[in-house]
């Protein structure tokens, strides 16, 4: 085990891959002990890659949180979500690879492990969800034969933060000891910003949060046909005036979205106000409307 005064002052990249719903956005929120990455039960909730820094007396990492593999996909959010990953692995210094232990392994394992495979980084697997996999969902048998591939080895759970200043331990073990100027220098640019540390403007944050809500509120209701956009943020002193719409590709989804007498878009309005008002520590107005756009996928994809 490397000597704890070698792992100070250390500084690199870590990417966390996996299948979709394994995890790696509530994992990176316990790495942070806050919020950074939304979450929701359901896959393609994470669209883009995304970066945050952790910073402790050992050094400083950029974690990427990655959108999760898809197998087969026939639609172009699709398609565009499950090439943002190989993207985001050009420089990792760690590649954190996370699997649902309590789910079977699947062909998007498979595709995730191959990416992996490629890189020369230093390589961790990580059981996620071990207070979970217990009894029939217990299926790490299906992924021990890949343990010898790996640097480090460790279970964790993201949910309750159980072993996750283990899993920072290791990283810090296996992060270089020399200098990268092209970290610092991201670094540098990130910690500028006011608030958590990440690699966003406030507006993509917010607009994360509102979408966060939307999926959690509308479940299956509507499918992968949702985007939000901020229109503008007005800080009005005693309170931050936002203005924000949610897109659909069909009236019959607007109307769900909106519910009947306007419920289901006032519980996307009150959670996300709730969240945003906690993690500014400020008074909100949120101002939320419901439009249909049969184009913003497109407009996405390009974004």
């Amino acid at each position: 085990m490397q000597n704890k005064s070698s792992e100070k002052n250390k500084i690199g990249r870590v990417v966390i891959l996996g299948r979709p719903n394994t995890g790696k956005s509530s994992l990176l929120n316990a790495i942070m002990s806050q919020k950074v990455s939304i979450t929701s039960p359901l896959p393609q909730t994470t669209r883009r890659n995304s970066r945050v820094v952790f910073s402790d007396e050992r050094g400083k990492i950029i974690f990427s949180d990655t959108p999760g593999i898809m197998n087969k996909v026939d639609d172009l959010m699709g398609k565009r979500i499950n090439k943002e990953a190989p993207k985001e692995l050009n420089g990792a210094n760690v590649i954190l690879c996370l699997v649902d232990i309590s789910r079977p392994k699947s062909e998007e394992e498979n595709k995730v492990i191959g990416l992996v495979r490629r890189e020369k980084a230093k390589k961790i697997l990580v059981y996620n969800k071990m207070d979970i996999a217990v009894g029939t969902k217990d299926h790490l048998a299906e992924y021990n034969y890949l343990e010898e591939e790996f640097d480090k080895v460790i279970f964790v759970s993201a949910k309750s933060g159980k072993n996750v200043k283990g899993l920072i331990n290791d990283i810090f073990e296996l992060l270089p000891n020399r200098k990268n100027k092209s970290v610092e220098m991201d670094i540098a640019v990130m910690e500028e910003k006011k608030g958590p540390v990440i690699g966003m403007n406030s507006k993509d944050y917010v607009e994360e949060i509102i979408r966060e809500k939307a999926y959690l509120f509308l479940r299956e209701e509507v499918p992968y046909s949702v985007t939000v956009e901020v229109i503008n943020i007005v800080d009005k002193k005693k309170v931050l005036v936002i203005s924000a719409r949610i897109l659909t590709v069909a009236d019959r989804y607007k109307k769900m979205i909106i519910g009947r007498n306007g419920k289901k878009i006032k519980e996307i309005g009150y959670n996300a106000r709730k969240e945003l008002e906690l993690m500014t520590g400020r008074k909100v107005f949120l101002d939320l409307i419901v439009e249909t756009d049969k184009h913003w996928p497109e407009r996405e994809i390009e974004r």
